[in-house]
């Protein structure tokens, strides 16, 4: 996306991980419109059909909101959407995975702050993820057991 789009979307601007990020959270209204319109002209395109998933996933559920993050590239920025989850109220980017149990046969959706790709192009991208590695990570909710991903959320209304 070009920022011109970005700021159709928000002018809300918060610094995630030392970088200056455009945030969208589910409550505003506004901002959530335009995006479904930028969305419906853009259907076709790849980047577009995740971003509406993106999208769907924030309005459904508590507690996360899409950045756009400034990916440089020669003489361009382009901003890239991205999921946050407010955890400990912090924003931390994840990748929305689906995960099992390694033990029972639970299975569903988590959020994963450790996914490479969320620090790409960052300067200190290793040092960002070696500080994901060291949060506490969700066990099974049915068994305890440890899951196939790292998770600090669970979508607990899945069964």
């Amino acid at each position: 996306m070009i920022l011109n789009e970005v700021l159709e979307i928000t002018q809300k601007s918060i610094n995630i991980d030392g970088e200056e990020v455009y945030i969208l959270e589910n409550h505003m209204k506004k901002g959530v419109d335009e995006l479904k319109n930028i969305i419906f002209l853009h259907r076709d395109e790849y980047m577009f059909s995740m971003l509406e998933k993106h999208l769907d996933f924030i309005l459904s559920h508590k507690d996360f909101a899409i950045i756009f993050r400034p990916i440089k590239r020669k003489y361009i920025t382009e901003w890239l959407p991205c999921i946050v989850y407010l955890y400990q109220k912090e924003w931390l980017r994840v990748s929305i995975q689906y995960a099992n149990c390694l033990k029972c046969n639970w299975h569903g959706t988590i959020a994963n702050p450790t996914d490479t790709d969320l620090y790409a192009t960052m300067d200190n991208r290793f040092d960002i993820i070696k500080k994901m590695y060291e949060l506490p990570f969700l066990k099974c909710p049915l068994c305890g057991n440890m899951l196939s991903g790292k998770a600090i959320w669970i979508d607990i209304t899945e069964r």
